[in-house]
């Protein structure tokens, strides 16, 4: 018996260890809930408020940029106005040179035809005067004509 009265003995001590220990932390829970814990805000408040300066100027720019953006886009063109007026113009005058030059080849050969007419004449009345004043040399063109 004297075994069972030890192992009876620890057991009791165990017992009332975990007893003790149990009330321990019943205490503890207690103390535990009835605790109350003050946060700091402080500092996140802070925080919070820079970030939202920041996100403010931030959307202030982006809407700035955007704006600029978009009056920039309304004002776009493909070419510029002054480079548009250079090529019509450049387009104007070459096709002004163009006519021109085309009434001057027709007026040329005109008066090419004329020139040549004239030239007949003159050869006409050269040879005419010629024959007069040499009426052999006539009469042997006349006969060279007739061999011909």
């Amino acid at each position: 018996m004297n075994k069972l009265e030890t192992l009876t003995e620890l057991l009791v001590n165990e017992l009332t260890d975990f007893e003790s220990n149990v009330h321990r932390l019943e205490n503890s829970l207690e103390k535990a809930e009835n605790l109350k814990v003050k946060f700091d805000l402080a500092p996140v408040q802070n925080f919070i408020k820079q970030l939202d300066s920041f996100q403010k100027t931030e959307n202030s720019n982006r809407n700035e940029y955007v704006d600029r953006l978009s009056r920039k886009l309304k004002q776009a063109k493909i070419y510029p106005k002054w480079a548009v007026v250079t090529f019509i113009s450049a387009l104007i005058i070459s096709f002004g040179g163009i006519l021109y030059a085309y009434a001057q080849n027709l007026s040329v050969a005109g008066k090419e035809k004329e020139a040549y007419n004239q030239g007949l004449e003159a050869y006409g009345n050269y040879m005419n005067g010629f024959f007069e004043e040499n009426p052999k040399s006539h009469a042997a063109f006349k006969n060279w004509k007739k061999n011909q």
